[in-house]
């Protein structure tokens, strides 16, 4: 009898354990992505920042591939969402965002590039950033793993005082300027706080800067006074004049309330803006230097099937640009020039003379000849073969059979 108690003991015991067992290799499984329906994906690459400044902003993407047996798509609710765990649990949104959309149907095979804005909390600590592919907003597949700092100085880190609250509505910028000219910009806010706003109590529209940005004189560092009281509940466009720089490039504009040395409230839409060089003349001397402006490729080709790109590019130098001189050519991740390449692109030639300031859009087509995710990108190339400016964005494009 007794070794009978042992044995069922023993079998007791055997079972408990086993339980155990397959409840941690549930558990683990579902920790790193393992999937039991027909959808599940692999991360390829992953670009988060390890520290961001309280309030700033950062441009993230996650590379997935599909390695479950379905088709992801916005119709059948397939996205990326914010792992909940954590302090995420309780801050559902505490990177400004928590549901991309996928960005176009991503067959089983194939990647998915996912690109999106997270804005850092206002309060310092330590933030998981972890992302995993959904469907009906079931998590299936790898998450990412990522922890981020959030510290270090930064003016937007008292963006709200007892009493004193903004809601931003709109910012109107020209999206190009002349350098060392004169532009008017407008920005319309709601004073959503208890006390009105004025001018001589401290009240300004202040320019925000990245901390890595560089500060020119009346385009973003000057805060503007208010010409009039702006009182609780109202809403009210400042408008202001600022300085384009005296050096072509692109530069961004943003604007928040302050009071006295201390920033508040909703921080305005971040705006891009070309600045050009002086001068109309054809001549052929002076410097030439360009700004990518935009890509329309589709990001779905066919094996050896024609189909329309368009790449607009802005004259940023002193120098006009002659039809037959300079051209639009393929590079590589390097900046190096693809003469011979899958998208069977050579010189694609201007459309017509473009003077500096002026903006120009190639219109032609591609014919991939090779399948599988192919490198685009795109810069001008001087007369003598030299290339100049800044290139296209990089992008990668499926090609299928």
């Amino acid at each position: 009898m007794k070794n009978l108690h042992n044995v069922i003991t023993i079998f007791c015991m055997m079972l408990i354990l086993g339980t155990v067992s397959e409840l941690k290799s549930q558990d683990i499984n579902s920790v790193y992505g393992s999937s039991v329906s027909d959808d599940n994906s692999k991360i390829v690459s992953v670009d988060f920042p390890e520290s961001l400044k309280p309030g700033e902003e950062y441009a993230a993407s996650i590379t997935f591939l599909n390695t479950g047996k379905n088709t992801w798509s916005n119709d059948k609710n397939y996205m990326l969402s914010l792992y909940v765990e954590s302090d995420n649990k309780y801050m559902s949104d505490v990177w400004g965002i928590k549901n991309i959309a996928v960005p176009k149907e991503i067959h089983p095979g194939e990647k998915a590039i996912l690109l999106f804005k997270i804005t850092a909390p206002y309060k310092e600590g330590i933030y998981n950033s972890r992302w995993a592919m959904t469907k009906d907003n079931n998590y299936f597949g790898e998450y990412t793993v990522n922890v981020i700092k959030v510290g270090g100085v930064s003016e937007s880190v008292n963006y709200k005082m007892d009493g004193n609250e903004s809601k931003f509505i709109n910012i109107s910028v020209p999206g190009s300027m002349n350098a060392d000219e004169k532009y008017k910009v407008s920005v319309t806010i709601e004073n959503t706080g208890i006390y009105p706003w004025n001018s001589f109590e401290g009240y300004t529209l202040a320019p925000v800067t990245e901390p890595s940005g560089i500060l020119y004189p009346d385009w973003n560092t000057t805060p503007v006074s208010l010409s009039s009281t702006i009182e609780n509940g109202q809403t009210s466009s400042i408008e202001f004049y600022v300085t384009a720089p005296s050096v072509p490039g692109n530069y961004t504009l943003q604007y928040m309330m302050k009071k006295g040395d201390s920033y508040f409230g909703q921080i305005s839409d971040k705006i891009n803006v070309i600045v050009t060089g002086k001068g109309s003349s054809e001549s052929a001397t002076g410097t030439n230097n360009s700004i990518f402006v935009k890509l329309q490729i589709p990001d779905r080709l066919k094996l050896n099937t024609e189909e329309d790109v368009s790449v607009t590019i802005a004259n940023t130098g002193n120098k006009a640009w002659i039809k037959g001189n300079e051209a639009l050519v393929m590079v590589d991740g390097k900046l190096n020039q693809v003469t011979m390449n899958s998208f069977g692109i050579g010189y694609i030639q201007l459309p017509e003379n473009v003077q500096p300031g002026e903006v120009v859009t190639f219109n032609f087509k591609v014919k991939p000849t090779e399948t599988g995710w192919q490198h685009f990108q795109m810069m001008m190339m001087n007369k003598d073969g030299s290339l100049f400016g800044a290139s296209t964005e990089a992008v990668e494009i499926i090609v299928v059979p």
